[in-house]
């Protein structure tokens, strides 16, 4: 058995893809140890070619090609072919520091988290670092202490819902069937409030390990309608699950929290609405306060998030026009 499945979904990345797989290679742990499982989504450019050149020189790489199911289906996938006592998630335009495998895994090892955070920070395409906004470092708390799920939710986590910030122990993930939706944006999110209530062990390593890139022309980037309205759709999909967890949960600092990550999203998604037709707006906004979710609630907020807050509380209409470009 593997000691770790490092699981990268590939989709038309062949221009990012070498120098990611070049970083999931420079580790100090023996090759043995790991495995390395490319999902092809439905690549149409040259992903498959590279992802099968380091296939045949490296023997901890293996490629599994399929129809484009998306980076949740993608995700599905390598799971389910894992071989390794504990996962990792890896974006294929992302890169992890070099020798920070061994630290990760000796934590896995002898705190037996189900569930380990480590750092990141995001990039550009020069790989220079972004510096992090106190939106994005605010209720954010690093601990090696062991709490449960809700616990971690709530007081440690902030509001960085990114799968690929964590390492996972492989049998809780398949014996809890926590898969991912799939062909389903912002992923993470949905993804992340469904596991972390099941959890009952979950640290912190202030380790900084994981580069996010930030590049034009990803999913959140994407200005093209059709995607556009995909990540509308699916943002309010996902703002439906954190409403549930708010209203289900009988933990009041998860509460507390859900709410909070509502008024988080739905501040992005009225900046997505600032853009479109008066009618499509009003439609959706009626739709928010029939389901409870407007007033918002501020949780652990920023003055900035604050203001907006109680602006959009006043009239959603009025943020989305002060917002529209």
């Amino acid at each position: 058995m593997k000691l770790l499945s490092i699981i990268v979904p590939v989709y038309n990345v062949e221009k990012y893809l070498s120098k990611c797989l070049d970083s999931l290679l420079a580790q100090d742990i023996p090759v043995s140890d790991y495995e390395i499982i490319i999902v092809n989504d439905g690549s149409t450019d040259g992903s498959l070619v590279i992802a099968e050149s380091y296939c045949q020189t490296n023997s901890n790489i293996r490629v599994i090609s399929q129809s484009n199911k998306g980076l949740g289906g993608a995700r599905n996938t390598g799971i389910r072919s894992s071989e390794g006592k504990y996962l990792f998630f890896v974006d294929s335009d992302d890169t992890i520091q070099k020798n920070t495998l061994k630290p990760l895994l000796e934590c896995m090892e002898s705190k037996k988290p189900e569930v380990l955070r480590f750092n990141h920070e995001a990039v550009d395409e020069d790989g220079k670092i972004i510096p992090k906004t106190k939106n994005a470092t605010k209720n954010t708390v690093f601990s090696e202490k062991i709490v449960d799920g809700e616990t971690f939710l709530s007081e440690y986590l902030g509001w960085a819902c990114y799968v690929w910030a964590f390492m996972f122990d492989a049998s809780f993930i398949k014996s809890n069937a926590l898969f991912f939706e799939e062909n389903l944006y912002i992923e993470d999110v949905e993804w992340i409030i469904r596991l972390m209530p099941k959890v009952k062990r979950v640290c912190s390593l202030n380790l900084l390990v994981y580069y996010y890139l930030q590049r034009i022309g990803s999913i959140t980037q994407s200005v093209q309608t059709e995607k556009r309205n995909k990540l509308l759709h699916d943002g309010l999909f996902v703002l439906s699950k954190l409403n549930l967890l708010s209203k289900e949960t009988q933990n009041r600092k998860t509460k507390l929290w859900a709410e909070g990550m509502i008024s988080i999203s739905l501040m992005w998604i009225l900046d997505f609405l600032s853009n479109e037709t008066s009618a499509k707006r009003k439609t959706v906004i009626n739709g928010f306060k029939n389901d409870g979710i407007l007033p918002l609630t501020a949780y652990h907020f920023t003055n900035k998030q604050l203001l907006n807050v109680l602006l959009i509380n006043l009239s959603p209409d009025l943020y989305c026009y002060l917002r529209k470009k």
